[in-house]
């Protein structure tokens, strides 16, 4: 048992993080791997004129290594006594999450570097202004070069390196948590001047305030990122506790939770769009199924309605119409229905009406109608003439 000699109780040995552990890494990968997805569909379908950018690439980069962030730590976690006490632990299983733990690491300070630099790539795509570019492409190499530091820092930290995951293994470390705790402070830094960095330029464009406001949140709700990088810099001090398998929980949950937040922030600008329209479909069907909840049926009803005409009067959308000529000898009869595109769900009792002559305020009416005939004199013999047809009502504004 790796512990230095105290006796603990069974019950201290027996306590477990593990399911926590477990989901705090687990979470995070579906979410990464939709959102991305969902961001490339959009770039790829027919309808986008400009296809996968440099930022695409660079979130498809990021959303790999990030996956990689939480499969590292479920395959050397959990496993390997993470998320008990370590002195429950035998020493093998320690050596082995302590090495595991050196591969997160690299996987986590990448992901985080490759997040920062999608959404500078973004920056540089839609804002063309020259000082704003200028800006980014310094950011951009301040990333890269705090990314190089971090690998090699890191990649130095024991000399021989095998004494990080090996005690027994005669060397020397640098102070791991004074190293953390420079590290994070600069990351944190570094993702408060990005997320903000738009919003000068936001607020100096030519548009409503409603829709800068809008694009300033869009925008820098990164914020929220800066919140998880806060709350990890505040367990940072657990790297030098002895309990490590144990106390270093939050920690290790945090460290794959930020990259999740960076790439759902850069993802949000591109499938924002998308994601909006889904919940106003829903907001509306919602509404409109609790208003009136006969409503899918009626729609049902009313398409199958297309063969028949004068046995479905009871619908309040029919409108009968009694034209008839001069003397009342011959007359027609015909029923009218304004049918909801499905397409507008969202507006009550709106009906879409499309204009079918230029420079007139006419309309274009579906019309299904049952016409009768009354040939004169002919008696028994009257002949029902039944058709379905679509004619165009036009008549001018008045």
């Amino acid at each position: 048992m790796s512990s230095s000699g105290t006796q603990y109780s069974a019950a201290y040995l027996a306590q477990s993080r593990v399911t926590e552990v477990v989901v705090g890494y687990s979470v995070p990968i579906p979410i990464e791997i939709l959102t991305t997805l969902w961001r490339l569909w959009i770039k790829l379908r027919p309808s986008s004129k400009n296809g996968l950018a440099f930022d695409d690439y660079l979130m498809l980069w990021a959303t790999i290594i990030g996956v990689g962030v939480c499969v590292s730590g479920l395959v050397y976690g959990p496993p390997y006594g993470f998320g008990r006490h370590v002195a429950a632990l035998p020493d093998e299983e320690v050596e082995t999450f302590m090495m595991g733990d050196y591969i997160f690491s690299h996987f986590y300070d990448v992901a985080i570097a490759s997040t920062k630099l999608s959404v500078l790539a973004l920056y540089y795509r839609i804002f063309i202004t020259p000082k704003f570019r200028l800006v980014v492409i310094c950011t951009v190499v301040w990333v890269i070069l705090w990314l190089m530091t971090m690998e090699i820092v890191l990649g130095l930290e024991c000399r021989p390196i095998q004494k990080f995951w090996n005690s027994s293994v005669e060397g020397k470390c640098f102070n791991l948590v004074a190293f953390s705790y420079f590290t994070n402070i600069a990351n944190l830094v570094t993702d408060i001047w990005i997320f903000l960095l738009p919003l000068p330029v936001i607020l100096r464009l030519q548009i409503t305030k409603n829709k800068k406001i809008g694009l300033s949140l869009l925008f820098s709700v990164g914020l929220a990122t800066c919140a998880i990088s806060a709350a990890r810099l505040t367990v940072v001090v657990t790297q030098g506790s002895s309990d490590y398998t144990w106390a270093g929980v939050p920690l290790g949950i945090l460290s794959a939770w930020e990259p999740l937040g960076g790439i759902l922030c850069a993802n949000l600008p591109v499938i924002y769009k998308s994601l909006a329209s889904i919940f106003r479909n829903l907001k509306s069907t919602l509404l409109t199924r609790s208003a009136n909840p006969s409503s899918s049926s009626h729609h049902h009803h009313q398409r199958q309605s297309k063969s028949k005409s004068t046995t479905h009067n009871h619908h309040n959308t029919w409108l009968e119409l009694h034209n008839g000529s001069a003397g009342g000898k011959s007359s027609y009869r015909s029923e009218i229905s304004a049918l909801k595109s499905l397409d507008d769900e969202t507006d009550g009792d709106a009906t879409e009406m499309q204009a079918v002559v230029r420079g007139l305020n006419t309309i274009l009416v579906e019309r299904q109608f049952e016409q009768e005939v009354d040939l004169e004199g002919a008696g028994d013999d009257e002949v029902p003439l039944r058709g379905k047809d679509v004619g165009m009502g036009l008549g001018k504004g008045g």
